[in-house]
């Protein structure tokens, strides 16, 4: 027979709930009062805001590279292919209608699609290649699909094509000279850097995707045959390999030996 809570009981149990994330042990954002997310804490609401998972952190530069390249070298070799130049058409065309770059200062409350403009204007004037953000898009994809230990969500895999694209042009650096007593002037460097969190990464992730996603598609395995070819299989199929959530479980383990 299924017992009804009482208004009063789900208030008190919610009070008490604990991030479902194994390991955290912290209230959720409901049961803390700081929010409404009832099966996450704050902590985690923000890493995912952050890395497009609530458990999985963003891949390192060096961990996209081997994909990277043999994305690029595919690109190459299919430029005469109309599956391939159509999609660079419309990067480009995104590239150049992003209108002017807007310093990343004056941009902290405008809204997500505003700022993912300015990402695209930014990478224009860096000089940054629809060839290169296409082949970000399929070395992410190839990536995710090769690591065991992957977050395999869409989310996840827009945050993070956004967050590669991101890393090639992501803040304002204006340089002047500051005059000193003695008659000499002295160079003053500032450096300001839109935050690489929220809406925005989404925004821009599924702008590029909609765009790449069909030829993605359909170098995927090709990419993955290439960079197992000339890199050797991930890690993670490697005799050994732990998934993250066990790595972080012993580490805690250990932390705790010693502070026995």
């Amino acid at each position: 027979m299924e017992v009804k809570l009482k208004a009063h009981d789900k208030i008190a149990a919610g009070r008490e709930a604990k991030c479902v994330i194994p390991g955290c042990g912290r209230p959720t954002m409901r049961a803390a009062g700081k929010g409404l997310a009832e099966g996450h804490c704050r902590y985690h609401v923000q890493f995912k805001a952050r890395h497009g998972s609530h458990w999985y952190p963003t891949y390192k530069a060096a961990e996209l590279k081997p994909y990277f390249l043999v994305s690029a070298e595919w690109i190459e070799e299919h430029l005469a292919d109309p599956f391939v130049s159509y999609p660079l058409i419309g990067l480009k065309g995104l590239l150049d209608g992003a209108g002017r770059v807007e310093p990343a200062m004056d941009i902290k409350r405008r809204p997500a699609a505003f700022r993912a403009r300015v990402a695209f204007a930014r990478l224009r004037e860096a000089g940054v290649k629809p060839e290169r953000l296409m082949a970000i898009h399929m070395a992410v994809a190839a990536l995710i699909e090769d690591d065991r230990g992957s977050h395999r969500v869409t989310e996840f895999r827009l945050v993070q094509t956004a967050k590669a694209v991101h890393r090639l042009a992501s803040g304002t650096h204006p340089n002047w000279e500051w005059p000193m007593r003695d008659g000499t002037v002295r160079p003053l460097n500032f450096h300001a850097y839109p935050k690489s969190s929220g809406i925005v990464l989404r925004v821009i992730g599924r702008e590029i995707d909609e765009i790449c996603g069909g030829v993605t598609e359909r170098a995927l395995e090709a990419v993955r045959a290439a960079r197992l070819a000339k890199f050797g299989p991930h890690p993670s199929h490697l005799p050994g390999w732990k998934p993250l959530w066990q790595r972080q479980r012993e580490a805690a383990l250990r932390k705790l030996a010693k502070g026995a």
